[in-house]
C-alpha cells in the first residue's frame, strides 16, 4: 500500500513537471511567433505576419493582443472584414483596455471612409446597397464609441477626440443636436480645438440657430484667417440671418481662397 502511495505521488509530480514543461515550451514558442510576425509586419510582409499570428493564436487563443495585432495586418491588406472581427474579439477578451478600444474605433473610421470614398462610389454597382452599408457603419461606429466613453468616464480618462468622432458621426446621421452636445463636451477639455468650433457651426446652422454658427465660425477665423470653408459657411449663415453685405463679402473671401462652391452661392445670392 506504501509503495502504491510513493508510486503515485511520483506519477502526480512527472505530471506535474511535464504539464509545467509543457506550458514552458508552448509560451516560448507563442513568444518567438509573435516576435516573428511583429518583425514581418515592420518590413510590410503582412502575409507573413499573419500566417506567425495565426500559429501563435492556436498556442494562445486567449490572448487579446495577438487578435488586435493581426487585425492591424489584416488591415493593412485591405482585410477590413477580417480586422474587425479580430478587434472584436480582442474587446471581447480585454474589455476594460482602452487602447483596444480605440484601435477598434479607428480600425471602424477606417472602413467608413473607404465605404464614403469617391473611388468606392464610383465603383459600386448598387448605391442603395453602399449608401445603407455607410449607415449600418455609422451606427456601429457610434455604438462602439458609446462604450469607449462609458469606459473612459470610468478611468476618469478626458478624451476629445472621442466626442469630435461620435459628434461628427451623428451629425452625418441628421443628429445635430446629438452633435452639438459632442462638440460642447470636446470645447470643455480643449477651448482650442478649432475643428469642434466649426463643426459645431455646422450643425447649429442647420438647426436654424445662423446667430450662434456665424459666432462659431468667427471664432474659428479669428486663429485662421486663410480658411476658406468656414468663410463660406459663415458668409451663407450670416445671408441667411439679412447680412447681405457681410454674408456675400464672406463668400468672395472664399472664392478668393479656392472654394469653388462660393461662386455659384454668389451668383444666386449677392446680384
Amino acid at each position: 500500500m506504501k509503495t502504491r502511495q510513493i508510486s503515485l505521488c511520483l506519477a502526480v509530480s512527472v505530471i506535474a513537471l511535464c504539464a509545467q514543461g509543457c506550458y514552458h515550451i508552448l509560451a516560448t514558442q507563442e513568444a518567438l511567433l509573435e516576435d516573428s510576425a511583429e518583425e514581418k509586419y515592420e518590413k510590410g510582409d503582412f502575409a507573413g505576419a499573419i500566417r506567425d499570428y495565426n500559429k501563435a493564436i492556436v498556442l494562445k487563443p486567449g490572448y487579446g493582443v495577438l487578435y488586435r495585432d493581426r487585425a492591424l495586418a489584416r488591415e493593412a491588406m485591405g482585410d477590413f472584414t477580417g480586422a474587425m472581427k479580430d478587434l472584436d474579439t480582442a474587446v471581447a477578451l480585454r474589455p476594460w483596455d482602452l487602447e483596444m478600444s480605440r484601435i477598434r474605433v479607428e480600425a471602424q473610421i477606417a472602413i467608413l471612409d473607404s465605404l464614403q470614398s469617391p473611388a468606392t462610389n464610383s465603383a459600386a454597382a448598387d448605391k442603395v446597397l453602399l449608401r445603407m452599408e455607410i449607415v449600418t457603419a455609422r451606427i456601429r461606429i457610434i455604438d462602439i464609441l458609446d462604450k469607449l466613453i462609458r469606459l473612459q468616464r470610468y478611468y476618469g480618462e478626458e478624451d476629445p477626440q472621442a466626442y469630435g468622432d461620435r459628434g461628427r458621426l451623428r451629425f452625418d446621421q441628421g443628429d445635430p443636436r446629438g452633435a452639438i452636445e459632442d462638440f460642447d463636451e470636446v470645447l470643455s477639455m480643449d477651448y482650442n480645438a478649432e475643428w469642434a468650433f466649426y463643426n459645431r457651426g455646422l450643425a447649429e446652422a442647420v438647426l436654424g440657430d445662423d446667430r450662434a454658427a456665424i459666432r462659431d465660425f468667427t471664432r474659428v477665423l479669428k486663429n485662421d484667417d486663410s480658411d476658406g470653408e468656414a468663410f463660406y459657411q459663415r458668409g451663407l449663415a450670416r445671408i441667411r440671418a439679412g447680412d447681405y453685405d457681410r454674408g456675400c463679402s464672406d463668400l468672395r473671401r472664399a472664392r478668393d481662397l479656392g472654394v469653388e462652391e462660393s461662386e455659384n452661392a454668389m451668383e444666386e445670392m449677392c446680384q
